[in-house]
């Protein structure tokens, strides 16, 4: 990306994002803006999302952010740098249902393993039914988890595996929802 703060290689981003070149340097020059830096910490990520997709005020989306963070941050810096930013923002908001589903996996699993686990499951539909406030989230949270895995875990490992994510994505109404989610 060049120097802290430089422009970077747009065309050359273009050809890794779903962006244009004129569409990034607009998401560019808005970075820029609101991050002067040319980064986002965590804290400055949580107040992003929660006023990106108006979370329940009475709710608390730190957790969720933090799963959501470390998908952007893939250096692992603790950081967001713009090209991690439109990479990621890329594929969320323009990238194919397969993307999409592959991105969704790596969010659930939280230990980089390549396999779901019920907990993981657990822990990432918590996080995001406490950021909406939803009354009994952790029951809610678990009831949903064995329903995936009840249906989806076609070896019965206790794990998913993510071909088994992807080949029930349409037919299992609760990994349905765990895409719903965000």
């Amino acid at each position: 990306m060049g120097g802290k703060g430089s422009k970077p290689d747009f065309k050359e981003l273009s050809k890794g994002t779903k962006f244009t070149t004129k569409e990034l340097e607009q998401w560019f020059k808005k970075f820029k803006n609101d991050f002067p830096d040319g980064k986002i910490n965590k804290a400055q990520f949580v107040k992003l999302y929660q006023k990106m997709f108006e979370t329940d005020s009475d709710g608390d989306a730190t957790e969720f952010c933090g799963h959501v963070f470390r998908q952007y941050d893939k250096d692992n810096n603790g950081v967001i740098d713009f090209r991690e930013f439109v990479t990621t923002l890329s594929v969320a908001s323009r990238g194919s249902n397969q993307e999409k589903l592959h991105w969704a996996f790596q969010l659930y699993d939280v230990d980089s393993s390549g396999y779901l686990t019920e907990a993981e499951v657990v822990q990432i539909l918590s996080s995001i039914y406490k950021s909406r406030n939803t009354p009994d989230a952790k029951n809610k949270a678990t009831e949903i988890a064995r329903e995936i895995f009840a249906k989806a875990d076609d070896n019965k490992d206790n794990k998913l595996s993510e071909a088994e994510f992807v080949k029930h994505s349409s037919s299992c109404p609760a990994i349905g929802e765990l895409l719903q989610a965000f």
